[in-house]
């Protein structure tokens, strides 16, 4: 794990890469702000998967804890059997076509969790139904409904723990519904990270690609610039400083920003940091800024 503040003497830092209960992580909003705040963290991106209803509950939040928040989002995209995300910074998240268009996402995802319950009740897991997954999804989630739900395989891993079907999340991946297993389900709204990438820019964001060093996808680096891609999550949790120094150089050849964080899923999620693990220097928020005044 690459340590971004290892590189930068600075007090206040930003993180631009964090879920909440209103996709897959652990934390409110609320809760995330006030994490960050007691992790020096000044400027906050909330970047959930294909949903952006907790924004304004953390704004609220960063106005008392004193943290500017970003609006973002992370779009979930998929070719050639390889999942790829697009972070969306400083997006128009509350104009209706948006929103219409965000929910068919939202939609396509409860689709898959029902076809992935039905392929474990037909290898003989009965016990478990789409009722079980909503239930996860509200027990962090007070708010939920049927169309705000950003249902995702943590909250059926979850269920299939309560269950008793896995003894934890991972091996519910491992054996059931991970890539390639036997209650796997492709996407079904299946969005290419070109499309992500204009999408975003179509409503005013400022896309930057997450985490390539997990996706291993840079042959798409050309194409995906070609359609307006503005970034590189550079300094990522998941990153070593070899990775660091490869992608800031590839920003450095497509005259891309460089963008980072923690992939913060909260406390309850062992497979990801907690935000603050990355802390990257304002200046990069300023240049963020800066290249939304020029879109």
């Amino acid at each position: 794990m690459y340590f971004a503040q290892q590189l930068y003497g600075y007090k206040k830092f930003a993180d631009l890469h964090t879920h909440t209960t209103f996709s897959d992580g652990t934390f409110t909003p609320a809760e995330l702000v006030d994490y960050a705040s007691k992790q020096d963290i000044s400027v906050l991106a909330v970047t959930d998967h294909d949903s952006v209803s907790g924004i304004d509950e953390a704004i609220s939040a960063g106005a008392v804890k004193g943290v500017e928040i970003i609006p973002g989002i992370e779009l979930n995209t998929d070719i050639k059997d390889t999942d790829l995300h697009i972070l969306g910074y400083y997006i128009d998240y509350k104009k209706p076509e948006f929103i219409t268009r965000l929910n068919s996402i939202k939609a396509a995802r409860v689709e898959r969790m029902r076809q992935m319950v039905e392929k474990l009740n037909e290898i003989g897991f009965t016990c478990i139904n789409l009722d079980d997954i909503y239930e996860e999804y509200r027990k962090v989630n007070q708010d939920a409904s049927s169309g705000e739900v950003s249902l995702g395989r943590p909250h059926l891993a979850r269920a299939m723990v309560r269950k008793n079907i896995v003894e934890d999340e991972k091996a519910a991946f491992d054996r059931y519904i991970g890539n390639g297993k036997p209650c796997y389900v492709e996407v079904l709204h299946k969005m290419l990270p070109v499309d992500a990438v204009r999408f975003i820019r179509e409503f005013n964001g400022i896309p930057v690609i997450a985490h390539p060093g997990l996706s291993k996808r840079d042959d798409l680096m050309p194409d995906l610039v070609k359609a307006g891609l503005c970034g590189i999550e550079v300094f990522h949790s998941s990153h070593d400083k070899s990775q660091v120094a490869y992608y800031e150089k590839m920003a450095a050849d497509y005259n891309l920003i460089m963008t980072g964080g923690s992939d913060c899923h909260g406390p309850k999620n062992n497979s990801h940091p907690l935000c603050g693990c990355i802390k990257l220097p304002l200046f990069r928020v300023e240049e963020l800024k800066a290249l939304k005044n020029k879109i």
